[in-house]
């Protein structure tokens, strides 16, 4: 694998001062926000209240039968007089109805609702086959549904397995409730296995942002065969402001690339007894982009003359491939049930997530300098299931499952730990990784997510 050198030619930088630099201590940030809506407190508590999963929002005529159909496919059904105020009076004329989801442990995590739950006292983690939030509001009041009345819904889910039950969130006392409510499950065909398999996933081409650095690398094909699709395809360094330029006057020894998710790879450049680690994305370069965004378009075109497209990266319902059932991703599914009240609800099974393997020592690299973290607070996924975990005594990661954990610090940045980080961790069990903005580390995680 070589280097080309691209951009300008730069003063030649000094190796030993990065690999000489003293790894600094992160002080633990706290996550734990307090959320109050309406000024009311609530157990709920988003990590970010700047990054919730947003409301869909629909008008209905409280004196007329209707329906709302959601972006995920979820069906809700109103009947007539039926919404009343805070008084019990029957509410007359438009309604705004607030609607969200959250179908995966990302949106869980963002929305900060607790999935605790407390059985005859043990406590289990709740996994999900669809969690929603319904609401309705009229001159900005919260409205109820009248005692003894209904609402019909079909909720899109994840899992057309039988062994999840339905419940109810009370937001003042933090507790979920099981509402004994019998499911429907409906199935609907998508395409037969062997069609879904004969099908190419298309990957759209990125151009180069020319004012950025980019790294020309050589790179074994077979290994990653993504990248062979269209000519032309360089590095480019993803963040802009944390690049040392300095870097294209060495000359390495050798280099290293390693897929972290679909738009996310990362080069570690080699010296004698030191490593750069830089994150970088897969572009096309400006004079090869017309090329690749035409061949690109044509076998899309041909896609959709056949009925068969499936993309990586045009709008797809990602969360509509089902995650842990027989189906795979050749059906949609939905749920069917009765709500008798608007508020939190979801379709659940109890479990125990214990990860039970230890990184002894997590060290976030950024401009090539290491500090440690110290914060106790992690957030584990195991990829295989559809739940999330807080770990509170340092991080941990499930011995026998692809994880993916990660912590904020100081409310302004993560740490992300990769499965393929776990998997090549050194015996010492001391692990570097890298640390990101909170935006940046939200996309990330929702590429690795949704991509499981």
């Amino acid at each position: 694998m070589t280097l080309n050198k691209t951009l300008l030619i730069f003063v030649i930088f000094s190796i030993a001062v990065i690999s000489c630099q003293e790894e600094k201590p992160i002080t633990e940030g706290s996550t734990d926000l307090t959320y109050m809506p309406n000024d009311n407190l609530s157990f709920i508590k988003p990590p970010f209240l700047d990054r919730e999963i947003e409301q869909e929002t629909f008008m209905i005529n409280a004196q007329k039968d209707e329906e709302i159909i959601t972006e995920s496919g979820s069906k809700i059904k109103f009947y007539k007089n039926t919404i009343v105020d805070f008084d019990g009076k029957t509410v007359k004329g438009k309604v705004k109805i607030e609607y969200r989801d959250f179908h995966n442990p990302l949106e869980i995590y963002l929305s900060g609702i607790p999935m605790e739950y407390d059985s005859a006292g043990t406590k289990y983690i709740f996994e999900t086959a669809g969690m929603f939030e319904l609401k309705a509001y009229q001159e900005g009041e919260l409205l109820n549904l009248k005692e003894g009345k209904k609402m019909d819904v079909e909720l899109f889910s994840t899992s057309n397995e039988t062994d999840f039950n339905f419940y109810s969130f009370d937001e003042s006392t933090g507790v979920w409730t099981n509402e004994n409510e019998p499911m429907k499950i409906t199935t609907t065909p998508i395409n037969t296995i062997t069609e879904i398999r004969e099908v190419k996933k298309l990957i759209k081409p990125i151009s180069q942002n020319t004012t950025n650095y980019a790294f020309d690398v050589d790179v074994n094909k077979k290994q990653y065969p993504e990248l062979e699709t269209y000519g032309g395809t360089i590095f480019e360094v993803r963040k802009k402001g944390v690049f040392n330029p300095t870097y294209y006057n060495v000359q390495w020894d050798k280099v290293g690339i390693e897929r972290k998710s679909r738009n996310h790879y990362v080069l570690e450049l080699f010296k004698e007894d030191t490593s750069i680690v830089v994150d970088v994305k897969p572009v096309i370069k400006s004079e090869k982009y017309h090329q690749a965004i035409a061949k690109y378009n044509k076998e899309k075109q041909q896609q959709e003359d056949n009925k068969e497209e499936r993309s990586d990266f045009d709008v797809y319902a990602m969360s509509s491939i089902t995650y842990n059932s027989s189906m795979s991703a050749q059906a949609t599914i939905t749920r069917q049930m009765t709500l008798n009240g608007f508020g939190i609800y979801n379709c659940d099974r109890p479990g125990i997530f214990n990860p039970r393997g230890t990184i002894k020592e997590l060290i976030a690299v950024k401009n090539g300098e290491g500090r440690k973290v110290d914060n106790q607070n992690y957030s584990v996924v195991d990829l295989s299931k559809n739940a999330i975990v807080q770990v509170y005594k340092g991080p941990k990661y499930y011995k026998n499952s692809a994880t993916i954990l990660w912590t904020v610090i100081d409310n302004e940045e993560m740490a992300i730990v990769y499965p393929t980080d776990i998997k090549t961790m050194p015996d010492n069990k001391k692990l570097r990784v890298g640390i990101y903005s909170i935006k940046e580390g939200l996309e990330i995680l929702s590429e690795v997510i949704a991509s499981r």
